[in-house]
C-alpha cells in the first residue's frame, strides 16, 4: 500500500468514528449564529493547519475547544469575537452564545472535511497511476469560494441532496462544481419502490441510487464519501476543462436519475 492510501485509510477512519447522530440530535436546530463573520475568528486557518498539513484528526470537540482558545489568547480575535457577539446578540455570558458558535462551527467543520476527502482520494489516485498533478487547498483559495485547484483548474464541492438539484446547470466560468450527493437512501428506495409514485419517477429513484453507489460510499456512520470510481475520472480527463465539464455534467445527469 503506497503513503498517499495509507493515509486515506487512516482519514477515512477518521471519518467512520465521527458520532454524526449524536451531534445531529444536539445541534441541528441550534441556528442562532449564522450570520457572516468577521474575518479573524473564521475557522479556515485552524481547519487546515489541523486536517491538511498537521494531519491531527482530532474529534470536533477537542479541535473546538482549541480553536475556541487560540480565539480568546490571541488580542485581534478576542476582539473581533467580543465585537461580533456584542452587536449581533446582545445576551449575558452564560454559555448562549458559545452554545450557538459551536453549532455553526460543527457544520462548517463537516463541509470542510467533505472536500478534504475528495483532496486526499486524489492524491492516492495520483499515486497509483503515477502522476504528479499539484492539487492546491488552503484557506486563502477557501475565501475566494474555491475548495482547492488541480492543474490551474479551480474546483467547489457543492452537497445536493434531492434528484432535482441534481439536474446540470452551466457551472461557473471561474471554476467547476463537484457534485456531492448526500441522499436518504431509504426514502429513496420506498420511493422507487411504492404504488403511488408514477412508473416513470420509479425508474428515475433508481437511476439516482445506482448512480448514488457507482460515485459515493456511504460509511458506517452514515458519513458520504467521494468513490474512487469518481476521482478516477476526474483525473483522467484533468487535461482537458472541456471534457471535465461534459464528465460533470453527465454525472448531475446520472445523480438526477436522467
Amino acid at each position: 500500500m503506497n503513503k498517499a492510501t495509507e493515509l486515506l485509510d487512516c482519514y477515512r477512519r477518521f471519518l467512520e468514528s465521527i458520532p454524526l447522530a449524536k451531534f445531529r440530535a444536539e445541534l441541528k436546530d441550534i441556528k442562532w449564529v449564522e450570520q457572516d463573520l468577521y474575518p479573524r475568528i473564521l475557522p479556515l486557518s485552524s481547519l487546515f493547519r489541523n486536517y491538511w498539513h498537521e494531519r491531527s484528526f482530532d474529534d470536533f470537540e477537542t479541535w473546538f475547544e482549541h480553536f475556541w482558545l487560540e480565539l480568546h489568547s490571541n488580542p485581534q480575535s478576542f476582539e473581533e469575537l467580543q465585537r461580533f457577539k456584542k452587536y449581533y446578540f446582545d445576551k449575558d455570558d452564560n454559555g448562549w452564545f458559545k452554545k450557538g458558535f459551536k453549532a455553526r462551527m460543527y457544520r462548517t467543520w463537516v463541509s470542510f472535511l467533505t472536500q478534504l476527502d475528495f483532496c486526499y482520494l486524489f492524491v492516492s489516485a495520483c499515486e497509483k497511476q503515477g502522476k504528479t498533478y499539484k492539487l492546491e487547498t488552503n484557506a486563502e483559495l477557501d475565501q475566494q469560494g474555491i475548495d482547492f485547484r488541480i492543474n490551474q483548474i479551480d474546483f467547489q464541492v457543492k452537497k445536493i441532496t434531492q434528484r432535482k438539484e441534481a439536474r446540470p446547470s452551466e457551472s461557473g466560468k471561474k471554476r467547476l462544481i463537484i457534485p456531492y450527493a448526500v441522499y436518504d437512501i431509504d426514502d429513496f428506495e420506498r420511493r422507487a419502490h411504492s404504488d403511488r409514485v408514477s412508473p416513470e419517477s420509479k425508474t428515475a429513484y433508481q437511476k439516482s441510487l445506482q448512480a448514488f453507489l457507482n460515485y459515493f460510499i456511504q460509511l458506517k456512520n452514515g458519513f458520504v464519501v467521494f468513490n474512487e470510481n469518481y476521482v478516477t475520472q476526474i483525473l483522467d480527463n484533468i487535461e482537458n476543462e472541456s471534457s471535465l465539464r461534459a464528465l460533470i455534467k453527465h454525472i448531475l445527469k446520472e445523480l438526477s436519475g436522467e
